[in-house]
């Protein structure tokens, strides 16, 4: 910020009556440092509503804590405090998106649009479903000759957008909050939505035993973007021109209709193999085929999900690790950590690791003063219903390829 200060200077008369320079013997008044921050500061107030400066003398005014407007973004909020120090409030996901110039709430509710769509009411990357539509095939197998319709369509802000398809015609969907149900899509089988805050995630329940060998092909079109299928089973997303990590889908598995009695977790799960197929120009196959022999174990309690596909556009990912699960975990919509109280096969407790990504840009170089975490616990294998207290400590980003064994 410039400040411009005019000193005045006396001047004498010369001989021909023209006037020269002369300094003065006493020099001017100097505004001191204090003088010249309090003079920026009351400048920078009144030209930054709803910066920080304009927060700061308000919070100080008003001697309560003061929304810095030009501040927020999707995952952070940042407060002037009456003590002259700011406070940002940071998730980990997207809480907010601007609309029409005003930030609103994300809201991954579904509803029928006026188009005929169902669309996610305030999502992120506009989240849109198929309404239904055409005959659905007779059986999975002739899902494989039937041509392929839009599903699931994810756009993000700057035209990258993920459409994934279903090959056949769909039942209209059952909406119920943020779940998306088109019953019977094929013969014993629903297709399953979930809208979630950065994306989605897409099952198959199977309600009974399939008779032989069962997969089926997910048709995908990644439009800006290039799918590489890694070692893990996972897929990775990269923008096309720059190469950049845009989205990720973890590694498919299934789980049958089992609790365990203590974690309340579908803990008899299997590895899905997917085989990702690229046609070239963003035309991507995603071949799902599930273990047969594990579909036909009597031990295998129906109705069976499978969760082949998980996507979100964006850089944010997390996930977590736990001791005797030797797969992608980045796909569950719930974190877990400490212990459960369950035991693997080999005796080892199933103690878990969570890694979380926050976006520290809204007070990079910053003095921090303090700092606390909060969650939203959904369940607890404890039954004494004790607190208990939990460290938080910094480390490497989580990935696709974290792991129990491979943990530091």
């Amino acid at each position: 910020m410039p400040l411009a200060i005019a000193v005045p200077s006396t001047a004498a008369p010369t001989a021909d009556g023209s006037e020269t320079a002369k300094a003065s013997s006493t020099s001017a008044n100097q505004p001191s440092k204090a003088e010249i921050d309090k003079a920026g500061q009351i400048w920078a107030t009144k030209h930054s509503k709803g910066g920080i400066p304009w927060a700061l003398a308000e919070a100080k005014q008003t001697q309560k804590k003061t929304l810095v407007p030009n501040e927020t973004t999707p995952t952070s909020l940042t407060y002037a405090n009456p003590d002259g120090s700011l406070t940002a409030e940071v998730t980990a996901g997207p809480e907010r998106i601007e609309q029409d110039g005003k930030w609103v709430d994300v809201d991954a509710t579904l509803h029928k649009a006026a188009d005929g769509t169902v669309k996610a009411k305030a999502h992120p990357t506009g989240l849109r479903l198929a309404a239904g539509g055409g005959i659905p095939a007779k059986s999975i197998k002739a899902t494989q000759d039937a041509a392929p319709r839009d599903l699931i369509t994810l756009g993000s802000q700057d035209g990258e957008q993920v459409t994934l398809k279903w090959k056949g015609g769909l039942p209209e969907p059952q909406l119920d909050g943020t779940t998306a149900t088109y019953k019977n899509a094929v013969p014993g089988a629903d297709v399953i939505v979930e809208a979630t805050r950065t994306g989605f995630e897409q099952y198959t329940k199977l309600h009974q035993r399939p008779d032989g060998a069962y997969g089926y092909t997910l048709p995908l079109k990644a439009e800006g973007l290039n799918a590489i299928g890694n070692a893990d089973g996972s897929v990775t997303f990269t923008d096309a021109k720059t190469g950049a990590k845009k989205a990720t889908m973890p590694a498919p598995v299934m789980w049958d209709a089992s609790t365990d009695k203590v974690s309340g977790k579908h803990e008899h799960r299997h590895r899905v193999d997917m085989q990702v197929i690229d046609h070239g120009r963003g035309d991507i196959d995603l071949v799902v085929t599930p273990d047969a022999n594990w579909l036909a174990d009597p031990k295998t309690q129906y109705p069976v999900t499978i969760d082949p596909s998980t996507s979100a556009l964006g850089n944010t990912f997390d996930t977590y690790v736990q001791q005797g699960e030797t797969t992608d975990l980045g796909a569950q919509t719930e974190l877990d950590w400490g212990n459960p109280g369950t035991k693997n096969p080999d005796g080892t407790p199933r103690v878990a690791r969570t890694l979380m990504t926050w976006n520290t840009e809204p007070f990079a170089d910053a003095l921090i003063s303090s700092a606390k975490v909060e969650f939203y616990n959904t369940h607890s294998g404890n039954t004494d219903c004790k607190a208990h207290g939990w460290d938080v400590w910094n480390t490497t980003a989580g990935s696709s390829a974290s792991r129990w064994t491979k943990r530091s």
